[in-house]
Formats: structure tokens, sequence, C-alpha cells
């Protein structure tokens, strides 16, 4: 598999080597060299296989120099992806696409989890830092626990993720430690930046955000399942997809899946107010404010990550199949409302962005699928505001607040991280 940078096609790096290394040198990003379509066999019949085999054949039409196995490829991909997809119709146009039935409740079980076991398979002794604005962090966190040649370190903003998000990063096994770092997810991600830029560390450290092809790639796969089983339930075929958009991998990623030959006609970035990706799609400018804090946390980012990767993807041109779409917070709570006075479906505020947005862009002639990115119950309050009543809290909810946090608090300034995370660690 062979990858170009985003600052460099002609710095190129294996899959492996971007697996343990997410950022060149040069300060861009992993992107594949050529995303050619799928074959005819492959686009006509997909819709009869499983999310692990859908995985193992698009891995392997990207992996020409065969850097795994197909025995090996098959473990990875039956082991990652273990746990179901579920897409449910609300009307006769409105499809909702759920990605929160992994372990942690969020779509970025699917990418960790992919991620990790490559890394294992790779067997290589690494050290993983990544920044989170709440369920990378959460789904990092329980995906690599167990891995014990494998420690993580992950940065999340503090009172900027939901008390559940922070349980799941803050209660993980030894190799785990959460730092709560007094600013921004911006800020958190610079930190992350510069220490793979940073001699001194970063010759044994890797990332498991959106940064790191591995998991970028780990979310491709599933947008195959959306469309098939959403495609289960309609004649209709032409399909506009509505995506909650923050650091822009998961749209990053669905674009993936398009070139790939995936039958999308739209696709729509659904922002919160910190909306720089809305504005640089729609009207080709890029805008960066100050982070507000919204209702739909894990969005609250003004420097995608990812932008660049879809920049190259599009080769610079105009994103003519995408759009840009803001919700404010006072919508947010409305549109939770109305779907579940409506269609007796309660949804997260990173949902019901998306939901907005479809219902603010849907060609009545076409399907449209709203991407479920995290089960409401990690942002109950949010929800029982928006609903003005009391939800049922699961058990198991209720038994892991009750676990005992392990977390540092460190100020916004990448020296003193850089400190305390060699004094954690043998650097």
């Amino acid at each position: 598999m062979r990858l170009i940078s985003t600052k460099n096609k002609n710095n190129t790096c294996s899959f492996q080597d971007a697996l343990f290394n997410p950022m060149p040198s040069d300060g861009g990003l992993w992107i594949f060299e050529k995303i050619e379509k799928m074959n005819s066999e492959f686009l006509n019949n997909f819709t009869s296989m499983t999310l692990p085999e859908i995985a193992f054949w698009i891995f392997k039409h990207f992996d020409k120099e065969s850097e795994i196995s197909e025995t090996d490829l098959s473990i990875i991909c039956n082991e990652a992806f273990n746990f179901p997809l579920i897409v449910k119709k609300l009307s006769h146009n409105i499809f909702v696409a759920e990605l929160f039935h992994g372990k942690t409740m969020a779509f970025k079980d699917f990418g960790a989890r992919f991620l990790a076991r490559m890394m294992q398979h790779f067997a290589r002794d690494i050290h993983i830092i990544t920044a989170t604005s709440g369920d990378t962090g959460s789904a990092v966190a329980d995906a690599f626990c167990e891995l014990t040649n494998i420690k993580v370190s992950i940065l999340y903003p503090k009172n900027m993720v939901s008390n559940v998000q922070e349980v799941q990063m803050t209660s993980q096994g030894d190799n785990v430690m959460a730092y709560e770092v007094s600013s921004t997810f911006d800020t958190c991600q610079d930190i992350v930046k510069k220490a793979f830029l940073d001699n001194d560390i970063n010759k044994k450290i890797s990332s498991a955000n959106s940064i790191n092809i591995g998991r970028l790639l780990g979310q491709v796969f599933y947008y195959f399942i959306i469309v098939k089983e959403t495609l289960l339930l309609t004649d209709k075929k032409e399909i506009t997809i509505s995506i909650p958009s923050g650091n822009v991998g998961n749209i990053t990623s669905c674009a993936i899946a398009k070139k790939l030959g995936l039958p999308i006609k739209l696709m729509i970035g659904a922002c919160n107010i910190n909306n720089s990706f809305a504005k640089y799609i729609n009207i080709n400018k890029f805008e960066q404010k100050d982070v507000v804090r919204t209702y739909s946390n894990a969005m609250d980012i003004s420097r995608p990550s990812n932008l660049e990767r879809l920049i190259l993807i599009y080769d610079n041109k105009n994103f003519d199949d995408i759009i840009g779409n803001t919700t404010n917070d006072k919508i947010t709570l409305e549109v939770i409302k109305y779907f579940y006075n409506k269609f007796n479906y309660i949804m997260c505020p990173h949902t019901a962005c998306a939901a907005d947005a479809l219902l603010s862009n849907l060609n009545q002639n076409s399907i449209g699928i709203i991407v479920s990115t995290a089960h409401y119950i990690k942002f109950n309050d949010t929800v029982e505001k928006a609903l003005r009543k009391k939800t049922i809290i699961p058990e198991s909810i209720k038994n892991l607040l009750k676990k005992k946090q392990f977390k540092i608090l460190v100020e916004a300034d990448y020296d003193i991280w850089k400190n305390l995370f060699k004094e954690k660690n043998s650097f």
C-alpha cells in the first residue's frame, strides 16, 4: 500500500510505517497515492457481504504490495468488526445509521478496533499519543487497554467532554493514561502534533485518532454497510448522507468510499457553530475562530486536521458532491425533541446536527441517511434538557460512572506536558 504526504507527493510510505509514524516529517498527513474504483464484481456483490468481508476486499484493493497475508487480514477484520451496525427507517425517505453498538457506544469503535488489531499484528512496541474531543479517547482506551506491548496517552480538553466519555477514558488498564488539558481540543491536537515532530520523543510514538490512516481506513468500510442496509429498506436509489463533522475524519472516509464506487450522490458535513469546515466547503474560504463550547462537544473544533486530506482527494478542485451545514445549540435541542415526538426516536446532539442538516437539504426524490455517531446516553444531560423529561439510564452506564478515575491535569503548554510524559514513561 503506497501512501503519500499531503504536503509533498514525493514523500511516500508503506501502510505499516504509516501506522507507527502517522505524521510525515514535513508536517502533513498520509493519504492513499491513488483511490481507484473497486472492480465491478465487488460493486455488484457487496450488498451480499458482511462488514468483515467488505473490509477484507477493500484493504486488498489498496494493498498491492501484500503487506498482510490474506489469512491474517481475515482474522483482523473478523476480530475488529464483531458488533452490529443497524440502519432504522424513520419515514419513507429518512433513515438513521446507528454506528454506536460497539463497546464504547460511538462510531469510533470501528476505526479504533481495526487500528489496534493492525498494530498488534505488526508487533512493534509503541506508545500511542492521541488527542480527543470525546469519543476517540473512549474508543482508543478500550481498543488498546489489553494490548500489553502498547501504552496509551490520551489528551482531552478539561470540562469539554461528557461524564460518560471522561470515565471511559480515565478508568481503563494500567497501560492507559489520560491527561486533562486546561484548554480546547485544538490545543490538545497541537500538543500531539508537536510531539510527532520532536526528535526527543518521537522515535516510538504513534497516534490513534483520525490523523492515523489506519483509523481513517477502518471507517471507510462501514459506509458500504450503511448503503447496503438502507437499500434493503427502500426502492429509491439516489442517496444523500448527512455526517456529523468535527475533525472531518468521518466525512473524509465517506468521500474515499464514494471514490471507491459507493453510490452516494451528496454528502453533507454537519457542523455546530464551530463551523470552519462548513464555511470552507460552501464558500471556499477558511475562517478560523476561537472554539465555542456546544452541546455537540465532539465537534467543537476550529482546525479540522483531515481537511487537508479531503482537499488532496478532490485534487484542490470544487467539492461538487459535498455541502456544509451549521446547527446552533437552540436548533439542536429542537431537533432532538422533534424526532422524539414525530418518530419516537432519541438521538445524541451530534446526530441532531446531522438530522437538521439533512432536513434542510434533502431532495424529496432522494433517500436521506442520518449518520448517528454516538448513543444518546453519552450526552444524557443535553437529551433530557431537550425532551424535558428523564430518560432511562442503563445499568451498565450507572456502573461505569461509579468507576475510579485516573487522570493528570496539565496546563496548555507543550513543554509542561512533555516533561510530565517523560516522567511517567521511559523516554
